[in-house]
C-alpha cells in the first residue's frame, strides 16, 4: 500500500509541475557584458519581441512563451552599436548563455549540439582577423592584396560550410537544420534541394523551411522540359516588352539574368557576347534581364559590355519579377529557350554554353 501511495503521489507532483509550464514556455538567464543594459528574446517572423528583460551588473533572467520548435533569437546591443543574436532552440529545456570571457550557450542536448556547430562554423569568428585585413585592403584601394586574402577567406568559409552540411545530414530526426538550411539553401542546386525535400527528415517540415519550398517550387519553372514563364518589364527606352516578343519564335533563344552591380555577371559577358556573335546568324538569340534599380548604370554597363541584344528590366534590384518567376537568388543565371518555348537548358556558363550551341547549330 504504501508504494501505491507513493506512486500516487509522484503522479499527482508530475502532473502538477507540467499543469504550470505551458507548451512552449522558455526561461533564458546568462551572463553579459555590462555595457549592456536590455535583452530582447524573438521567436521566428516575429518583428517585437515576445520579452524584454533588464540586464543589472551583466546578469539577466527572462520568462515567455513561443511555439514548441520555434528558433529564439537572444538579441542584446552593446555600447550604441548594431544589435547581435544568439540563437536557440525553443524546446522546453531551461538555456544558459554566457558572452563574458568564453562564449558557450548550455541547455538541452540539441542546443549545446548546434551551439558547438555554430562555434566550429562560424566564419566571422574564425576569420575574423582575415576579415578586417580584407576590409583594409579594399579600403586601400590595394585590390591584389584584397583578392589574396579573399582566397583565404573563402578556403575558410568551404570548411565552415561542410561542417553545417554534415551537422544537417547527421539530424534527420530533429528540427535543428532547419535554422541552417533557412540560411543556406541557396547555396544548393534544384536537384539537391529537392532531394532534401524528399528525404522525410523531420526539419523539413519546420516553419523556417517554408521559403525553401516555395524557392524550390519557383526553380522548377527553369527545369529543362518546362516551358517558359514571360515576363513583361521595359526596354532601354522605357517601352513595355514581354519575354515573348522574341522566346518561343522559331528561334534559340538565351534569356540572361544579370546586374550591373554583379561582378561575376561582368566576368561571364565576355562568353556571352562569343555566343551570340558566332549564332546570331543562324537565328539565335540572346534576351538580358537585367536586376538593377538604376536605369543609368543599367544603360551604361549595357554599352561597356557591347551587350547588342535586347534588354529589358523592371528595375527592381531583388524584387525583380524574374527572381520569384524562376527562382532566381543569385546571379549570373539564364535559361536556354527552344523553338517552342520549351527550356532545354539552365545555368549554362563559359564553355559549357558554347559547346551547348556547338551541338545545337552543328
Amino acid at each position: 500500500m504504501k508504494k501505491i501511495s507513493m506512486l500516487a503521489l509522484a503522479s499527482a507532483i508530475t502532473l502538477s509541475a507540467c499543469a504550470q509550464q505551458k507548451e512552449g514556455d522558455f526561461t533564458i538567464e546568462g551572463t553579459l557584458p555590462d555595457t549592456v543594459k536590455t535583452v530582447m528574446v524573438y521567436a521566428d517572423g516575429t518583428k517585437e519581441p515576445v520579452v524584454t528583460g533588464q540586464v543589472t551588473n551583466g546578469k539577466f533572467s527572462v520568462k515567455g512563451n513561443a511555439p514548441k520548435d520555434a528558433f529564439l533569437n537572444i538579441g542584446y546591443m552593446m555600447d550604441g552599436g548594431r544589435p547581435r543574436f544568439i540563437t536557440v532552440l525553443n524546446d522546453g529545456e531551461p538555456i544558459e548563455i554566457r558572452l563574458v570571457d568564453d562564449y558557450w550557450v548550455k541547455g538541452s542536448k540539441l542546443n549545446n549540439e548546434l551551439n558547438e556547430m555554430n562555434l566550429k562554423s562560424d566564419i566571422t569568428i574564425l576569420a575574423a582577423s582575415l576579415i578586417k585585413d580584407w576590409q583594409a585592403a579594399r579600403a586601400s584601394q590595394d585590390e591584389a592584396k584584397a583578392n589574396e586574402i579573399a582566397v583565404k577567406i573563402n578556403a575558410i568559409q568551404e570548411r565552415c560550410d561542410s561542417i553545417k552540411i554534415a551537422y544537417i545530414a547527421n539530424h534527420k530526426n530533429d528540427v535543428t537544420p532547419a535554422l541552417l538550411m533557412s540560411q543556406m539553401y541557396y547555396m544548393f542546386d534544384y536537384k539537391e534541394l529537392v532531394e532534401y525535400i524528399n528525404s522525410g527528415a523531420v526539419w523539413v517540415n519546420h516553419p523556417l523551411c517554408d521559403r525553401m519550398k516555395k524557392q524550390v517550387e519557383a526553380m522548377a519553372k527553369r527545369q529543362p522540359g518546362i516551358k517558359f514563364t514571360d515576363l513583361e518589364m521595359n526596354d532601354l527606352d522605357g517601352n513595355a516588352a514581354k519575354l515573348s516578343n522574341w522566346v518561343g519564335k522559331g528561334n534559340y533563344v538565351l534569356v540572361d539574368f544579370w546586374a550591373s552591380w554583379c561582378g561575376p555577371c561582368r566576368r561571364e559577358m565576355p562568353h556571352v557576347v562569343k555566343a551570340y556573335q558566332t549564332y546570331k546568324a543562324k537565328g539565335f538569340d540572346v534576351v538580358g534581364v537585367s536586376f538593377d534599380n538604376k536605369a543609368e548604370a543599367w544603360k551604361k554597363a549595357v554599352a561597356e559590355l557591347g551587350l547588342e541584344w535586347h534588354n529589358i528590366s523592371d528595375l527592381k534590384g531583388w524584387q525583380c519579377a524574374a527572381s520569384s518567376a524562376y527562382g532566381i537568388n543569385s546571379i549570373p543565371s539564364n535559361i536556354l529557350v527552344g523553338p517552342d518555348g520549351i527550356i532545354i537548358a539552365s545555368d549554362l556558363r563559359g564553355e559549357d554554353l558554347l559547346n551547348k550551341l556547338a551541338e545545337i547549330y552543328k
